[in-house]
């Protein structure tokens, strides 16, 4: 909860003291807030819990080979994990496939593969809705920041697909030619102590074994599908709340918030020109040099996104962690339990 009140402090001081802001209306944030639909957001709120069961099912039928996952348990899991990510930071990553792989009994490697594979398939609808968002809306940069930020946005996608096209051929090359591959890093890694090598010869093998456990035909068909619905409810998510705030927010189609969100995502990795990076950021610049949305409507639309993207979350995964008697220190060794499996090749 502190973390969350610290980041929305330094985005309203970052906004308050930037000359692009110096014309911000706080009034007018303020009676954008109070003048949301609840109704809509209530159906929001119900759509980004849709999102981590889909997100569920979607590791169900990925680790089928492997064993028949519960849902509840991966459910738990995947709420655990992105909760995690917001209370212990970037290491809560490796949260969500270390507690799958201790409550179901499977291997580190073999989730990590899960998790892997789910990632590339959420880069890959990502960049195809950004693409066919761009080609249904009409979009005319009136400014030469406007302009730029869209430069940006196409460059960063077709970095992103060029990248998910890279990881896929490397993923399909070192699943068939596992020992070639790995000996080609221990020798790239000459100047490292054997033990370090050693490791990672071990890390590469049990992560092809996990590779080969996971990728059954009907799964990965099955978690394509999944993938697309999941954005597909990802996207909603953003609509209900624009459309809650009515006015010019409620008038943008369903893809000019798949749009603002697939800027959102970039905002965690991708510095936009004259503003920076930032997930809340990106949802103001996607809106506000896009869709020439004010400021204060923009602030306060990604303020209310960011909101209830990540506090209810947050709030029953440290319910999980009560119910399971898991301390913030307990979720941290977890993270590096699993980090030093993967390493050591469990």
């Amino acid at each position: 909860m502190l973390a969350g009140a610290g980041v929305i402090a330094l985005i309203v001081f970052n906004l308050r003291h930037s000359p692009e802001w110096r014309h911000f209306d706080w009034h007018e944030l303020l009676a954008t807030a109070v003048t949301a639909e609840p109704g809509l957001l209530f159906i929001a709120l119900i759509t980004v819990f849709v999102s981590h069961l889909v997100r569920a099912v979607r590791w169900q039928l990925l680790m089928m080979p492997v064993k028949h996952g519960s849902l509840r348990i991966l459910f738990k899991g995947q709420i655990l994990g992105f909760s995690s990510i917001y209370m212990i930071g970037r290491t809560g990553e490796v949260v969500r496939p270390a507690y799958i792989a201790r409550k179901e009994e499977v291997s580190m490697s073999s989730m990590m593969a899960v998790w892997l594979l789910e990632r590339i398939l959420d880069e890959i609808c990502l960049v195809l809705l950004f693409s066919l968002a761009l080609m249904a809306l009409p979009i005319e940069m009136t400014t030469r920041r406007g302009s730029a930020v869209l430069v940006t946005l196409r460059h960063a996608g077709d970095m992103l697909l060029v990248l998910a096209i890279i990881i896929v051929a490397l993923v399909v090359v070192f699943r068939w030619k596992t020992e070639f591959c790995a000996s080609m890093v221990v020798k790239a890694l000459v100047f490292f102590p054997e033990r370090f090598r050693h490791g990672a010869r071990r890390f590469l093998n049990s992560f092809s074994d996990g590779l080969r456990a996971v990728q059954g035909p009907r799964g990965l068909f099955g978690a394509i599908v999944l993938t697309g619905l999941l954005w597909g409810v990802n996207g909603s998510t953003f609509w209900l709340v624009l459309h809650s705030l009515r006015g010019t927010l409620g008038g943008l189609p369903w893809l000019a918030a798949a749009l603002v969100m697939f800027c959102a995502s970039l905002g965690l990795v991708v510095q936009f020109p004259g503003i920076g990076g930032g997930y809340q950021v990106a949802i103001i610049l996607a809106l506000t040099e896009v869709f020439s949305i004010q400021a204060a409507v923009a602030t306060g639309a990604a303020i209310l996104i960011w909101l209830l993207i990540s506090l209810p979350i947050m709030a029953v995964g440290l319910g999980i962690l009560v119910h399971e008697g898991i301390t913030l220190r307990k979720l941290e060794a977890l993270a590096e339990q699993g980090e030093a499996a993967v390493e050591s090749g469990g």
